[in-house]
């Protein structure tokens, strides 16, 4: 049995160029709210680690330094008042027929009850979930990224840059001047260590922000028989098993 960190994480976002949404204070309570661990050991049976970032500890230009959200209850109801909405509201989350993502959303609306927060589950076909996100019709959604370049341009350039807003990527809507401006330079950066800390702070600020709230790195797992050998776990699945030979 292999079992290596992949290059995927799944990950719960808004839209925040709508109401409540557009509102910091909301997206931040939503993330208090939510007990990532429980959803690791319930949806993937404990095959995966809590995450921090869109970007894994595999990918170039990934920081520990951002720090992923602790469950609290009672600050995330202090915000949400904060924000003006002391008795919570009503929202909708879309996912599509994946039955983890359905399985997040049920665990997500009673976590969300505790806030005062009335969610309902709205499963779409697959094409509609895409067309309708990069539109901005949802409130939040499901989804997940797999950053196969291994360099965190590709992942946060793509979901977090304003030029890149709705069906390239960005169906968050989000938008900050200052990321924009690190993601810029660290794209053209030739000096790898410059780049690292550009893109680290880049995920400080996003994880701040919250227009999205990660969830989990996902493990990826291959059973095999002992005689079986030669066999590596590839992060993003491109398993080569050229190298695969039986042991007498």
């Amino acid at each position: 049995f292999l079992e290596e960190p992949s290059l995927s994480i799944d990950y719960i976002g808004f839209n925040t160029k709508k109401a409540p949404f557009d509102n910091v204070k909301v997206r931040q309570a939503i993330a208090l709210a939510i007990n990532a661990d429980d959803i690791i050991t319930a949806v993937y049976k404990g095959s995966g680690t809590k995450a921090n970032s869109l970007i894994g500890p595999k990918v170039f230009g990934y920081s520990s330094e951002p720090k992923a959200w602790e469950y609290n209850v009672e600050k995330a109801k202090q915000l949400l008042a904060e924000a003006g909405y002391p008795n919570g509201f009503a929202t909708k989350i879309w996912i599509n027929e994946n039955p983890d993502r359905r399985d997040i959303a049920v665990i997500l609306q009673a976590q969300l009850k505790e806030i005062g927060i009335d969610m309902t589950v709205e499963t779409l076909e697959w094409g509609a979930f895409l067309d309708g996100t990069a539109r901005g019709d949802h409130d939040m959604f499901i989804l997940g990224w797999v950053s196969v370049t291994g360099d965190a341009d590709y992942g946060l350039y793509a979901m977090y840059h304003s030029s890149a807003k709705g069906g390239a990527g960005n169906r968050d809507f989000y938008e900050n001047k200052k990321v924009d401006e690190l993601l810029d330079k660290a794209k053209t950066e030739i000096d790898p260590e410059i780049r690292k800390k550009l893109y680290e702070e880049a995920q400080i600020l996003i994880v701040d922000d919250a227009p999205d709230i990660m969830l989990y790195n996902r493990n990826l797992s291959i059973g095999a028989q002992k005689y079986i050998k030669g066999l590596g776990v590839h992060p993003v699945t491109l398993h080569n098993f050229a190298t695969v030979y039986v042991e007498e």
